[in-house]
């Protein structure tokens, strides 16, 4: 679920868990009065920012792991619910994980085709004659896949045509690498 669209979601059902992924952004280590700790999380995805709240069955597990650190990309389950005094959406998160980027995907020695990812906002042409000349310089038979992102979530993968197949090396990795999965 993103977000930015924590509004839209259906809380009808205060049973329901809904997934969420992030950067977790700030952090904050607390105690309660009993002594358990606990911890709010600023985290944030591509289309917003949102505090969640995590109890010491939720949090203590994950501090220990640590995957609670400023800059860490995480996933959760998240009980959504409204504050009674704000009318606002809160996020009480649980199973909490660290998400980690896949190994030898994109590496040297990776097998499949070679994935690049370009947000809208972010890219324009000058990126695109960048990636285009390089994928040139480095001609070969591994397929380009690029992977484009909008702020909203939205994600489309264009299949590069056959005169823009690379031979995976160091230097294509180096040249690539801001764009690379």
């Amino acid at each position: 679920c993103k977000l930015g669209l924590l509004d839209d979601l259906d809380v009808s059902d205060r049973r329901a868990r809904f997934p969420f992924a992030g950067m977790i952004r700030q952090i904050e280590h607390r105690t309660t009065r009993a002594g358990k700790p606990f911890g709010i999380l600023m985290i944030e995805d591509f289309t917003g920012s949102q505090e969640v709240l995590c109890w010491a069955e939720s949090y203590a597990p994950a501090r220990d792991a640590g995957i609670l650190e400023e800059g860490k990309i995480i996933a959760l389950k998240g009980a959504v619910s409204v504050d009674d005094r704000t009318e606002k959406r809160k996020i009480v998160g649980s199973s909490l994980k660290e998400l980690t980027l896949r190994q030898g995907k994109n590496g040297s020695n990776g097998r499949g085709p070679l994935e690049l990812s370009l947000w809208v906002s972010r890219s324009g042409v000058a990126d695109l004659e960048t990636i285009q000349s390089v994928l040139t310089a480095h001609p070969g038979n591994t397929p380009v896949l690029l992977h484009l992102q909008s702020g909203t979530g939205k994600r489309a993968t264009i299949e590069c045509g056959e005169q823009f197949r690379v031979e995976k090396s160091e230097a294509l990795a180096t040249a690539l690498g801001r764009w690379m999965d």
